[in-house]
């Protein structure tokens, strides 16, 4: 069960800068997010209560273990967001992370930027007009900005997908990605209890196939960001999902993942030019190696056609 959301006295008691909290605006299952005022400036509060293995049977010391990886996660989302230098990427507010304990629920909390708009998931779903061209150009450069400087630091974001995607109303940030939550760290320690007996951390309508291989660990790399990427752009461009059904069950969602050909973009959006449809399409291939491998030449690719 998810844990309580958390009032605003109770969020002061235990965070400390903060000047007011309003109520909780968005999040689901153990995250929270409050739009909060710190040192006079407004910031996304985020909160996560901590998941515990509640099996009276379970071995403690992997219960305990469970909830370290939690927090763990939280720091190095936070980690990874500071180490990243580009306007498309969220950045981080003035609380660090903080974790406390209300009654027997386990919490931490830190803040980001709080960012105007909305993001594009509800923009999806709200079947409005279909994005032009040159909205989605500025899309794919900004998701594309975020995969390379994230390679930059041998991190991997892996839940690139319209819900972590906000749009914006500043011309220089005309989209941000948000979520670092599961974000990979190529060059460290997995911070993953027993994954042979869990399934990887994504979200599945999302899952790059090569995610559900025993040793993904070992070959990931910016081209699974890259397979996401054309997941987010595909859906915005043509206002549905390249494979995913809105009544399919996880293992018909991980088959379509695995083994069925997404169609071409232009086949919903016959009034976007060659050139970009081929572009995104060649991110949805399912084999790694048959993506894009330059991120440089991608750019390029991209400027020919703005």
């Amino acid at each position: 069960m998810p844990p309580t959301l958390l009032d605003h006295d109770t969020l002061r008691q235990h965070i400390p800068g903060l000047d007011s909290v309003e109520p909780c605006f968005a999040g689901g299952g153990f995250k929270s997010v409050y739009a909060a005022v710190v040192a006079g400036k407004k910031e996304a509060l985020k909160v996560l209560g901590i998941k515990r293995i509640t099996d009276p049977g379970a071995d403690p010391d992997l219960a305990e273990a469970f909830c370290l990886e939690q927090a763990a996660r939280v720091r190095r989302e936070v980690e990874s967001i500071g180490k990243c230098q580009t306007p498309a990427l969220v950045k981080l507010g003035a609380i660090a992370p903080v974790e406390f304990e209300v009654g027997n629920e386990k919490y931490i909390a830190y803040s980001e930027e709080f960012l105007e708009g909305q993001d594009l998931w509800k923009l999806i779903t709200q079947h409005g007009q279909l994005p032009a061209l040159t909205e989605l150009v500025q899309l794919f450069g900004s998701l594309l900005t975020c995969v390379r400087e994230l390679w930059r630091h041998g991190l991997v974001h892996r839940d690139i997908k319209p819900a972590n995607v906000m749009k914006t109303p500043d011309p220089a940030r005309p989209f941000v990605l948000l979520d670092l939550g599961i974000a990979y760290a190529v060059y460290e320690t997995s911070l993953t209890v027993r994954p042979e007996d869990r399934m990887p951390p994504a979200t599945l309508r999302y899952l790059a196939p090569e995610m559900m291989q025993p040793d993904f660990r070992e070959r990931v790399d910016f081209r699974t960001d890259l397979y996401t990427t054309g997941m987010t752009l595909f859906e915005y461009a043509a206002g549905k999902h390249p494979l995913a059904k809105d009544r399919d069950d996880m293992m018909r969602t991980i088959s379509r993942a695995l083994h069925q050909p997404p169609a071409p973009l232009r086949q919903h959006r016959p009034d976007l030019p060659d050139p970009f449809c081929n572009l995104v399409d060649s991110l949805l291939k399912k084999k790694p190696a048959l993506r894009p491998a330059n991120l440089a030449m991608l750019f390029q690719k991209l400027e020919e056609i703005a």
